[in-house]
């Protein structure tokens, strides 16, 4: 494949790059030029120059797998110990400038195309951000990093770049293998979380996290029960396309062990929500080969047979797992939600309240049944009001907050490009990611029903696998006998 023009910046312009990253720590972080940090700091920014130096040469399919990665630890910096730095979105950041800045390491790959579904993208992008703007979020934290990466626009920025970081097959083994690695983590990490021992669960702030959450379910790395059933899931269907395609026993091994591993991490949550969205997702997916179809009765005796037995093995479990599957508390929570998400949405049906929004504007909408008490928001203490908690059917958030008009949108987005990846090219390299997208799809499209939008790595990972199954449109090389003639037809 024939290599672009790249800018390759000489020595001193990193230099500038570190003088000014250092020249910004006494404003982000005054703590750090004290002490021993006087010392550290700058041999700190030092290395991180010279990694970024490192990376601008590399392709960035390595640097998209460890921003995927350390995604799931967004939010959670100050926690792990490292002072806050979003390591994940700078990792993203350094991939988007190889692309605007043209870095050797794209030199060789596709280039972008951009297709009706990008303009739509755009088109959504920029009716949230009025939203965020009229209702005054856009330049809170929390609205302007909920726009960033919950909404859309990370994820769907990843969603043009990934058909061209992920053109080629070793790419894609790569991504593969980076998804099952972390299906090992997060699977040992949720049965730790559940059932012990708690000391070696990693990072331990975990722990302290899931000691907040009722019914001791486990919500991993990303503080949220729900992120980490999506997840696991997600790395399970990884780990079943592995072990398919990989060659060689213990790669298969690994592969095999990770899959149920991460089915199991998925069950543990403790999310209707998750098992209904995993459930379907499998038989969904089954139901769209002619393998699967002839499998899926024998699977599902199989999967209850085994869940039954791993119930009555652990008893622990099966008191936890029968007291969620009977909690009406957060069954009246949602009937509450959803009846004042539906008053907010008469009141305001086309343009909405304003992107972040609900938790704000929605005490006055909510109504106390007359057959169980007013669940669905936190209660407040003396002289401090309620505070909702986060309305859970990712739709009708987005119609309240969004309007009719801005949740049409995001829908019709979110199906077209899906839509367009499952339908596109038809290289049997990309069958098996086609099928998993369809798989991981189907359980993020079951979960919002119930539960509320999704955090930073399922959006994420859902649009770059969206885009992995696109797949990349190959520079155009002329063949040989085009070329020869054109070269006998000239004159010398």
């Amino acid at each position: 494949m024939p290599s672009r023009a790249v800018w390759r910046p000489q020595w001193w312009a990193w230099a500038l790059l570190g003088l000014a990253s250092l020249a910004l720590v006494p404003e982000l972080a005054p703590g750090r030029l004290s002490g021993h940090g006087l010392i550290l700091t700058p041999l700190l920014v030092l290395a991180g120059v010279l990694v970024l130096r490192w990376l601008w040469e590399r392709p960035p399919a390595a640097t998209m797998c460890a921003a995927i990665v350390l995604t799931i630890f967004s939010g959670a910096w100050r926690q792990v110990g490292l002072g806050g730095l979003p390591f994940d979105r700078l990792l993203i950041i350094v991939v988007l400038l190889q692309f605007v800045l043209r870095a050797p390491g794209i030199a060789r790959l596709p280039r972008l195309q951009v297709r009706n579904v990008h303009l739509l993208m755009c088109l959504t992008i920029m009716y949230a951000a009025g939203s965020a703007a009229v209702a005054g979020t856009l330049v809170s934290e929390t609205g302007f990093l909920a726009l960033l990466d919950q909404f859309g626009v990370v994820p769907f920025a990843m969603f043009l770049l990934a058909p061209a970081i992920f053109s080629g097959d070793r790419e894609r083994q790569l991504l593969l293998a980076t998804l099952v690695g972390l299906g090992a983590y997060l699977g040992l990490t949720a049965i730790f979380e559940s059932l012990g021992p708690h000391a070696l669960v990693f990072p331990h702030y975990i722990v302290q996290v899931d000691s907040q959450l009722s019914g001791e379910r486990t919500g991993g790395p990303f503080q949220a029960s729900i992120a980490e059933g999506l997840a696991t899931f997600s790395c399970a269907v990884a780990a079943t396309m592995a072990f398919v395609q990989w060659r060689g026993q213990r790669k298969q091994l690994f592969a095999a062990v990770v899959a149920p591993l991460c089915l199991f991490g998925s069950f543990l949550t403790l999310e209707r929500g998750v098992w209904l969205g995993a459930g379907a997702a499998i038989v969904v997916t089954a139901a769209a080969t002619r393998t699967g179809r002839r499998w899926l009765p024998a699977g599902v005796v199989v999967a209850v047979l085994l869940a039954g037995a791993v119930l009555v093995a652990i008893p622990s479990l099966e008191h936890k797992a029968s007291t969620r599957a009977h909690d009406a508390t957060t069954v009246w929570a949602r009937e509450d939600q959803i009846s004042a998400g539906l008053r907010m949405l008469a009141a305001k049906p086309l343009l909405g309240f304003g992107w972040n929004r609900y938790e704000s504007d929605s005490l006055e909408y909510f109504r106390e049944s007359a057959s169980y008490p007013m669940e669905g928001y936190a209660l407040g203490g003396f002289g401090v009001p309620g505070k909702p908690l986060p309305l859970h059917e990712t739709y009708l958030a987005y119609a309240v907050e969004l309007g009719l008009v801005g949740a049409l949108l995001w829908l019709a987005t979110l199906l077209w490009g899906v839509g367009q990846a499952l339908r596109g090219s038809a290289s049997a390299s990309l069958r098996p990611w086609k099928l998993g997208l369809l798989a991981v799809t189907t359980c993020f499209l079951v979960i919002g029903v119930v539960n509320p939008y999704q955090a930073p790595f399922p959006m994420l990972l859902l649009w770059v696998w969206a885009g992995v199954a696109l797949g990349g449109v190959p520079q155009r090389v002329p063949r040989p006998s085009v070329a020869l003639a054109r070269a006998a037809s000239c004159p010398t």
